[in-house]
């Protein structure tokens, strides 16, 4: 169980669970600092040595790519949610909300960008007291093997909207790996692990792994844009950032979080 805990706690630095507490007052709850990156590679053995470097070295939870969990879960699909619900339940007593961050840091340079100059490397800052909360969501072309044509990164400053946004994705047929609904995270990762016809767990890890090779990655920063640095602030506010692979068919991409401790 190891390997589930860990990439468990991993996505619960996304997710944001609220279960019985309204997010006006849940907002409200003192929570730790942390910072969530998201950087892109321009091909897999990048991508390998990047998640190295964050989650071995810098000890970052890494959420994309996801680990092989196919030994440690239960055989049918139904017995999935009541196997992850207490894990999220723990989160949320440890940690309040989650699925937010105070830092964010993006490195989109190895991509190529169809706004010019936002291929760029760049950090944010919540506003004072407040918080960032993300969704991140991929549309796949293909179920098995699975193959990401799109991730999709949105950014709020209320976790109202987040929600209102996984939403929108996950009608139109992404599975949403991180956003502010319990019900959401326990769907996308059900049809990843699960066959949707026997309700059996998959046995090949081409079928369920997000290893984070997508054919494109829009990133929408338009509800937060006076938080970016200035010359990406007009940008972003006219449109979510597009890049598609400088070279090849895939970006190749690394999603993480890490509290930070004082000092």
């Amino acid at each position: 169980m190891r390997k589930l805990t860990s990439f468990l706690a991993a996505i619960l630095s996304f997710v944001v669970c609220l279960g019985g507490v309204s997010p006006a007052l849940a907002q409200q709850a003192p929570q730790p600092a942390s910072r969530g990156i998201t950087t892109l590679y321009v091909t897999p053995e990048q991508q390998v040595e990047g998640v190295k470097v964050y989650g071995n070295i810098l000890k970052y939870d890494v959420a994309i790519p996801n680990p092989d969990l196919s030994a440690d879960l239960p055989d049918n699909v139904k017995d999935f949610p009541a196997a992850y619900q207490p894990m999220l339940e723990q989160g949320r007593q440890n940690n309040g909300i989650n699925g937010s961050f105070t830092e964010g840091w993006f490195d989109f340079q190895a991509a190529s960008a169809v706004t010019p100059g936002t291929n760029t490397l760049f950090t944010i800052d919540a506003p004072l007291n407040g918080r960032i909360y993300t969704v991140v969501a991929g549309k796949p072309s293909s179920q098995c093997p699975l193959k990401i044509e799109e991730t999709a990164i949105a950014f709020f400053d209320n976790v109202g909207a987040a929600e209102s946004k996984a939403n929108e994705l996950d009608a139109n047929g992404y599975l949403v790996y991180v956003s502010p609904s319990d019900n959401l995270t326990i769907k996308a990762f059900s049809q990843l692990f699960y066959d949707q016809d026997t309700g059996k767990k998959k046995t090949n890890s081409a079928c369920f792994l997000v290893s984070g090779a997508t054919e494109k990655v829009t990133t929408d920063f338009q509800q937060i844009f006076p938080l970016l640095p200035r010359q990406l602030q007009q940008p972003a506010r006219e449109a979510p950032f597009q890049y598609f692979p400088r070279t090849g068919n895939f970006i190749y991409l690394v999603n993480a979080r890490k509290t930070l401790t004082p000092g």
